[in-house]
């Protein structure tokens, strides 16, 4: 099954952190993206730019609506993601004890030719 891993956590957090709490922190995510490999594969991940980066776009009936900043403003924000096959959502669930502290939300992807 592939699987997307939303990361949701405080940007204060890292900002705050100590080198050592970082290169922890990195070393959590190098383990986490070991058991992916080991357990089946990667097929994206990536880090977020800072929400204060983030545009917002809302199309409604043809237009466009833009707005500088986040969607909402929240504790925790979207800061990364994974997209993994792996053999099942127990596996995924089993890997996410790896990661820093964060909020993860898990989602099966659609196979758009199920569709």
């Amino acid at each position: 099954m592939k699987v997307m891993f939303l990361l949701y956590g405080d940007e204060q957090v890292w900002a705050a952190a100590s080198a050592e709490e970082r290169s922890r922190f990195m070393a959590q995510h190098d383990e986490f993206a070991a058991f992916l490999r080991n357990r089946g594969s990667i097929v994206a991940a990536e880090a977020l730019s800072t929400v204060a980066a983030a545009t917002t776009v809302r199309s409604r009936e043809g237009t466009a609506t833009v707005t500088e900043g986040p969607f909402a403003e929240l504790a925790e924000q979207l800061g990364g993601f994974y997209v993994a096959v792996l053999p099942s959502i127990d596996t995924a669930i089993e890997a996410v004890a790896l990661l820093p502290q964060y909020t993860v939300e898990l989602r099966p992807v659609v196979d758009v030719d199920d569709l």
